[in-house]
């Protein structure tokens, strides 16, 4: 009888140090860290707002977690939630498809006992760069079909000057549209004209937005802005459509083109037809050959000429972001 019962606690004990070992070695149910979470995979459009919510990690534990980026490609672009795992943009620029397709970061999960770490792997989707930009002229941008010149705010040019890559200022640099000393040029019929300037078309660009200084503009119809990759006199071909109807008076008017997909093969000049009856402003620049010139819609033998530089200026790009 005592053998039998000897036995019968045996079993007992070896049961409960079986039962006690199985529940310490359980974690609460997340393996041997304590913690179930998972990799994160998700598509994101390029160009966001800072602040934006790019994903929440997804984890569990029977503790309180805390949540911390260990490593990010590239440096900065996230932030977490340390409470939630929620992930945030942090840099909107390195949202950048053209630059950075893929974004990437090491998330470090910890418990009151535990830590695992998982990835989050964001693949950035490709967008139409200058419409993420634009605002007040965005419905007409896209509705307008590829070649299309499309009219946006002072605003608007700015910030694709600011914001997208590799760009240059091309027609006049800076320093020369912004010169102080004004004058403006008198009511002719239609002409050509092209500066004579350092701020040419890089080689391998894309030309996709244009300004021009009306001084006395009304309902101007045929406006055009040709491109030449011959010289500045000869070579020309209109680089999109005629721009729209508009009107100015003593104040830059702005345009942005659809979907060019045409690249420079070589350096590149600007040049703008003026509308019949309209005035454009020009800067007087003493001793500085400046100009060619000519009369009607031609696309060669333009002349020289000097002291002037006619204000008009283009954005291009090396890279494509459309």
């Amino acid at each position: 009888m005592k053998t039998i019962l000897k036995t019968s606690k045996c079993i007992f004990f070896t049961i409960l140090l079986f039962t006690f070992s199985c529940s310490s070695d359980d974690g609460g149910g997340g393996g041997s860290s304590g913690i179930n979470a998972v990799n994160l995979v998700t598509n994101f459009d390029e160009n966001p707002a800072v602040g934006a919510t790019v994903g929440t990690i997804q984890a569990s534990s029977g503790n309180t977690l805390s949540f911390s980026i260990t490593a990010q490609t590239p440096s900065g672009a996230l932030s977490i939630n340390p409470s939630t795992g929620e992930l945030k943009v942090a840099n909107a620029n390195a949202f950048d498809f053209e630059t950075n397709p893929i974004l990437s970061a090491t998330i470090s999960i910890l418990d009151l006992s535990d830590t695992t770490s998982v990835t989050a792997t964001i693949n950035i989707n490709n967008l139409d760069d200058i419409a993420s930009f634009l605002s007040t002229s965005e419905a007409a941008y896209t509705a307008a079909a590829d070649g299309d010149w499309v009219i946006v705010t002072e605003t608007e040019y700015n910030s694709l000057a600011s914001n997208l890559n590799e760009i240059s200022r091309i027609g006049t640099t800076e320093a020369e549209y912004t010169d102080s000393n004004m004058t403006n040029q008198s009511n002719m019929p239609q002409w050509i004209a092209s500066n004579i300037t350092s701020a040419t078309v890089p080689s391998d660009s894309y030309v996709f937005a244009f300004k021009y200084n009306a001084f006395d503009v009304v309902n101007a119809t045929t406006t055009k802005v040709k491109l030449s990759t011959t010289s500045g006199s000869d070579g020309y071909v209109d680089l999109g459509s005629t721009l729209p109807s508009h009107s100015g008076a003593m104040e830059d008017v702005y345009f942005v083109l659809k979907g060019n997909m045409d690249i420079t093969s070589n350096l590149g000049y600007l040049a703008i037809l003026k509308a019949e009856n309209s005035i454009m402003g020009l800067k007087n620049i003493t001793g500085n050959q400046s100009y060619y010139w000519a009369s009607g819609d031609t696309n060669s033998g333009l002349a020289q000429f000097d002291d002037n530089k006619i204000l008009y200026q283009g954005l291009s790009t090396t890279q494509k972001q459309w």
